[in-house]
């Protein structure tokens, strides 16, 4: 009884700092928002994104949502989608599916970029990748979805806040959402602990081993690849930094392993973080996973094209 205690503890004391870090950035974009609502502005702010957004079959409001969750973290995001909520019209399953696709694939580029960047690859370049493959795999995907007509019922957004007409109710609403914040990042640092106790990720890893190899990547880096794409590219990428920067890893495996690693990780924590805003779990999760496959074939395939883009060039010594 005692070792459950000091597990659930623990995941307590690492969710708490997660999560007061997390409120630092979020309680001011909140506020933001709000004042924006209040404002009017929230419509003439989407709109130089609404042509993009229409293409993904998307209200241009979204956006406001998704520009946090690719800046900052994924939390912070979905607290804007929980403000926004009231205002949006009903929403799909689709639809929070294309957008969950996207979000889970572009989010946190200030952070993932720079990690890109000490195993040797261009930032830019990964940037690029990730922001690109994320339009490219919403739109793929809403093409799928309407086309076939599927997940075209109403989205069930379970942390959805309720339409506020006063300041002292949205005062209320918005410790709401702090508390339902807090407890899914205390909730996600207990899953993590139990993917690790039950050895999961290390199943799923037996399972993705024979296809990272296929798309070329060597066994040297196939076991940091699945890390990152069970626990999280943060845990994955101090191995792939460290045997970068030491020589262990070509320039071929860098590229194709951050590149996957950017497309493709947390497959498990963040895939549910989305799926309690609406998604669907075939879309946010077997959709990315295939779309991550045929990015990486690609990747491999093309490497000798994309080195000299990927690979900053070093400065010569005058």
């Amino acid at each position: 009884m005692s070792a459950l205690f000091n597990v659930l503890a623990d995941c307590w004391r690492e969710g708490h700092k997660v999560a007061l870090n997390i409120f630092r950035f979020l309680i001011p974009i909140l506020i933001a928002v709000k004042l924006l609502e209040e404002s009017g502005l929230i419509p003439y702010l989407a709109m130089p994104m609404r042509p993009l957004m229409d293409l993904l079959g998307l209200p241009a409001e979204l956006s406001l949502a998704w520009l946090p969750c690719m800046f900052v973290s994924i939390y912070s995001g979905l607290a804007v989608l929980i403000s926004l909520a009231p205002q949006l019209p009903d929403l799909t399953v689709a639809q929070m599916t294309v957008f969950g696709l996207m979000v889970l694939i572009a989010h946190g580029l200030i952070i993932e970029v720079r990690i890109a960047g000490q195993c040797g690859v261009a930032m830019p370049f990964q940037f690029a990748l990730r922001f690109l493959s994320a339009l490219v795999a919403g739109f793929i995907l809403h093409l799928l979805l309407d086309g076939f007509g599927l997940l075209q019922g109403k989205a069930a957004i379970l942390l959805a806040a309720e339409p506020t007409t006063t300041w002292l109710a949205w005062s209320l609403e918005f410790l709401e959402s702090i508390a339902e914040i807090y407890v899914v990042v205390c909730a996600v640092m207990l899953l993590h602990k139990a993917l690790n106790y039950f050895h999961i990720s290390e199943w799923i890893g037996k399972g993705l081993g024979p296809v990272l190899r296929l798309l070329g990547i060597s066994p040297k880096a196939v076991n940091i690849v699945i890390i990152g794409f069970t626990l999280g590219i943060l845990y994955g990428s101090g191995l792939l930094i460290k045997d970068t920067q030491e020589g262990s890893l070509s320039k071929r495996d860098a590229l194709c392993s951050i590149s996957l690693l950017g497309i493709s990780h947390s497959l498990i924590e963040d895939t549910l973080l989305l799926m309690l805003v609406g998604g669907s779990l075939w879309g946010l999760l077997a959709f990315r996973v295939a779309f991550t496959v045929v990015v990486g074939a690609a990747i491999n395939y093309w490497y000798p094209v994309l080195e000299p883009i990927a690979f900053p060039r070093k400065k010569e010594n005058a």
